[in-house]
């Protein structure tokens, strides 16, 4: 496998378990909005190819994915080196309802639910391991306040190991920290810092081995609301990688690049649609 793709599962692995208002809200509204444009469109299939370093393709890999006639169905295949994964979005009004995975004997599933307002009240991870015959479950269930604004989420690991999640607003409105608390004390503490149009610049915490607040990730954006750029920070490194985003005139995403610390390139992905 590529070191682009380490990279990728790398910073997948990790955006899964932190960060919970990006991931959960922010991250949902925008692959909505993307699938959106998908469909007003009428695009019906996205290829990506990867590229090393030298510009040769990446060995092994493939993407590609297919959008059903009616928009209810995302089926996405892929391969590298590692292996082969299949992919089954579930959509219901351009919202993404629920997404399978299966990977090796292990099937990974998410379901997403929504109020009347459209707004994610709770998403339920599945994992089941037919060759251990093992489930395993978490559920973050969100609350909002009278203006609609996230205040907390509960999350529940199996059914009995429970983390609830506080959130603290601006003066802007938007959500500023995230507060983990467990068992009466707070394990973690995620800082969100935004720019004067209220986009999402930085997510912070603080690095026990520096003694201070540092960056987990930073976003730049284009003039269209974009994210243009963005900077992934690692606790146990110094060095850190930046994937810089280009669209095309419809505002799909055409090629993105990694490069690290020194703007050594690592690799890109181009994307075709069709």
């Amino acid at each position: 496998m590529s070191r682009l793709f380490c990279l990728c599962l790398l910073f997948l692995a990790g955006s899964v378990h932190a960060q919970y208002y990006y991931n959960d809200i922010v991250s949902t509204q925008a692959s909505n909005e993307q699938f959106k444009l998908l469909r007003n469109l009428k695009i019906k299939s996205i290829t990506a190819s990867s590229f090393e370093p030298d510009d040769s393709p990446t060995e092994g890999f493939s993407l590609e994915q297919e959008i059903s006639p009616d928009g209810k169905k995302a089926v996405i295949k892929s391969s590298t080196g590692a292996g082969s994964s299949l992919t089954t979005n579930s959509y219901e009004l351009n919202k993404i309802k629920k997404i399978v995975t299966n990977n090796k004997g292990i099937e990974s599933r998410t379901d997403y639910y929504y109020d009347a307002a459209g707004r994610v009240v709770k998403i339920q991870f599945t994992t089941t391991d037919t060759a251990m015959k093992s489930v395993l479950t978490e559920a973050h269930e969100w609350l909002y306040d009278a203006q609609g604004k996230a205040v907390s989420m509960l999350k529940t690991k199996n059914r009995t190991d429970s983390t609830q999640v506080y959130f603290v607003r601006d003066e802007s409105g938007n959500i500023a920290e995230e507060q983990w608390q467990k068992n009466g004390r707070t394990v973690e503490t995620y800082y969100y810092y935004y720019n004067p149009k209220n986009e999402l610049t930085d997510i912070v915490r603080f690095n026990p081995r520096l003694k201070k607040l540092i960056p987990d990730y930073v976003y730049e954006y284009d003039t269209n609301g974009r994210i243009a750029r963005m900077t992934q920070y690692s606790l146990g490194s110094s060095n850190y990688f930046t994937w810089v985003y280009l669209y095309n005139d419809k505002g799909l995403k055409e090629q993105e690049r990694c490069v690290d610390k020194t703007k050594r390139l690592v690799g890109r992905i181009s994307y075709s649609y069709q």
